[in-house]
């Protein structure tokens, strides 16, 4: 090939060679004499449909057993493209991948589309765009496809790129094993990772200011979030799993991204159960940890309704721990409506909740469902709590904690900053309650 375009061009015209070189690596691929991996290289063009280029570039790493499609820096205006087998999408400084505004280019309902694959991996530091793509027929009459969806696929890895203008869920993940999600950062209006019957999940360093719910999903198992940013007009963590570590994160209100149905910012809470009855659950969540959770300016910090909360239904939440973590600027810190059987227990140590001093308060409802009462700590129905060495703050009349029909209640270096001295916290049925050194406004209650 390079004789002869040598021969075809003159000596003055010898720097066209080179390019012409690289444009023939599109369709090519060059292999790795190193890795010995199949690595083909786009040519933006921002003036077409890439669509096809893109897919074939793909298709030839998967027909070479694996390889890498390098996205160099530029626009590239795609359909829907669809991830092959031991293939990975890297993206250059400056790349953006920018969906259609058209929604009869995309197909599964996604921009990027995976099924039962294994082995594939999205990094670098370009951009996926979304482009707000809408759909007159998707949910709520204007959602489109989802940015990256996978179904039963195993051994991923997303790291280092910006998701932004999602025309749905940014990442939507479902029956999908080993996922490695590693300083990502997502922009925009819906849901951010939306994980379904998942399995083995790490995600560390991530940014995601989203619009609606910022990490979602349900019958997850073996999930590890840690060292994020969040950011959102809904809620922090909507979510159901097995064996759950949130640490070293920040979650954040008011949200940058208006949510897109209620025409609002404000954060409703840091923490709130998932467990639809319509998704037909089958595992009960447990094994929480969330340590050093810092939350600012968000409505609630954790709510857990099982009796009649949204989506919140189809199999119980059963232990959770809490420490060395904060909330400040809150209006409401625990609404627990836990089982019949009183499964639910919850262990807090070494933390802090403090009221949004000024703000008017009248809880007792939260996305439509009916809540004990307007108290800063309510919890019903539950098998044991445990607080220890923590502080609640709220200037208010009302006591600040309220505990009912509970098997054991522990307050163990408790401490209350409120206006009501003679009665910080009522206790009603309770079959053992026992406390230890509680201080009301600094002083020995």
């Amino acid at each position: 090939m390079k004789r002869l375009l040598t021969k075809i061009c003159s000596n003055k015209h010898r720097a066209f060679v080179a390019i012409a070189m690289v444009l023939v690596v599109v369709f090519i691929g060059m292999k790795n004499p190193t890795s010995g991996e199949v690595r083909v290289v786009l040519i933006p063009d921002k003036t077409v449909l890439m669509t096809q280029k893109i897919q074939s570039a793909i298709d030839s790493c998967a027909k070479a057993g694996g390889g890498i499609v390098v996205f160099s820096t530029g626009t590239y205006i795609s359909g829907t493209i669809e991830l092959k087998n031991n293939v990975s999408l890297k993206f250059e400084k400056g790349a953006i991948l920018q969906g259609s505004d058209k929604y009869d280019e995309y197909e599964h309902d996604a921009f990027i589309y995976g099924n039962e694959l294994v082995n594939i991996a999205i990094y670098g530091e370009g951009i996926i765009d979304g482009v707000n793509c809408t759909n007159s027929r998707g949910e709520e009459g204007f959602r489109g496809p989802h940015c990256i969806r996978l179904i039963k696929c195993r051994n991923i890895t997303f790291k280092d790129f910006t998701i932004k203008n999602s025309a749905n869920w940014a990442i939507n993940c479902r029956n999908c094993t080993k996922g490695i999600v590693e300083k990502v950062s997502i922009r925009g209006g819906h849901d951010g990772l939306h994980t379904r019957f998942c399995t083995n999940f790490k995600v560390s360093g991530c940014d995601f200011r989203t619009g609606d719910d910022a990490i979602a999903g349900n019958d997850n198992r073996d999930f590890v979030i840690s060292d994020c940013k969040i950011n959102t007009s809904c809620n922090g963590f909507r979510i159901g799993c097995l064996n759950l570590t949130v640490k070293n994160c920040h979650l954040w209100g008011p949200g940058e991204s208006v949510h897109k149905i209620q025409k609002r910012n404000n954060m409703l809470a840091a923490f709130v159960y998932f467990s639809p009855e319509d998704e037909n659950p089958q595992q009960v969540s447990g094994n929480w940890t969330l340590d050093n959770v810092r939350v600012d300016n968000v409505d609630h910090f954790f709510v857990y309704n099982f009796k009649d909360g949204l989506w919140q239904t189809g199999q119980p939440l059963t232990d959770i721990r809490i420490r060395n973590s904060s909330a400040g600027n809150i209006l409401a810190a625990f609404n627990i409506i836990g089982d019949q059987h009183h499964k639910f227990e919850m262990r807090v140590e070494n933390s802090s909740f403090s009221f949004r001093e000024g703000a008017l308060y009248e809880g007792d409802v939260f996305e439509d469902a009916k809540l004990l009462s307007s108290a800063f700590f309510n919890a019903t129905s539950f098998g044991k709590i445990e607080m220890i060495n923590t502080t609640f703050s709220k200037n208010d009349k009302l006591p600040v904690l309220n505990c009912s029909n509970g098997d054991v209640l522990k307050l163990d270096r408790v401490s209350f900053l409120v206006v009501n001295k003679s009665a910080p916290y009522t206790i009603e049925n309770i079959r053992k309650v026992q406390t230890n050194t509680i201080f009301v406004n600094g002083k020995r209650y």
